[in-house]
């Protein structure tokens, strides 16, 4: 390749018949040597640009691949989270489930036995009912049979017997009676 510096320096021979102006060659020779230079430096200059560019574009692609690596990894942990989170909730819920039924087990079960324990009272409140009622019949009727055999001006003799009458229904109630809280319980049970 031809350099500005070895158009420079070129030399010609001198002919003396019909030659060429030597001042006419040397100013062409100066001039195609200043272009010729400026077309050098302007190729280093686009060659280093090129270089800078070429560099630049290297790091691009590194960085591309780093970047799509990174890309790719957050797109599998992003997979997998999911993937856990499908299954804790999975999880959870199969609790979740699993603890409600058995808390409705629980209900169920707790209310038959509130049920059982309704109708057992109402039973023995309505056993202590008809034993009062027959109690208290049994009363009068004690009470019905003394009054028809005293005579009407014995005032005292009824009195004793009535006493005793008394006396005998609160054996006979004390005998019968139903547990003292089982109204409280009743009640408790139907609320």
């Amino acid at each position: 390749m031809i350099t500005a510096q070895d158009i420079r320096e070129k030399t010609f021979e001198k002919s003396r018949i019909n030659g060429y102006d030597m001042a006419s060659v040397d100013d062409f020779l100066e001039q195609l040597a200043d272009e010729l230079a400026a077309a050098q430096r302007d190729n280093a200059v686009l060659k280093q640009k090129m270089k800078v560019l070429v560099d630049k574009i290297e790091e691009y692609r590194s960085n591309e691949e780093a970047l799509n690596l990174a890309i790719l990894s957050a797109q599998k942990l992003a997979v997998q989270i999911e993937k856990d989170a499908r299954q804790r909730a999975d999880e959870m819920l199969a609790d979740a489930e699993a603890q409600v039924k058995a808390k409705v087990g629980s209900i169920e079960e707790e209310t038959e036995i509130q049920k059982q324990r309704l109708a057992d009272a109402k039973a023995a409140t309505a056993k202590y009912f008809e034993a009062a009622r027959a109690l208290c019949n049994a009363q009068l009727q004690n009470l019905d049979d003394l009054s028809a055999q005293l005579p009407a001006d014995a005032a005292e003799e009824p009195v004793a017997e009535a006493e005793e009458a008394v006396e005998a229904a609160e054996e006979a109630e004390e005998e019968e009676e139903a547990p003292a809280d089982l109204f409280s319980f009743a009640d408790s049970v139907q609320d």
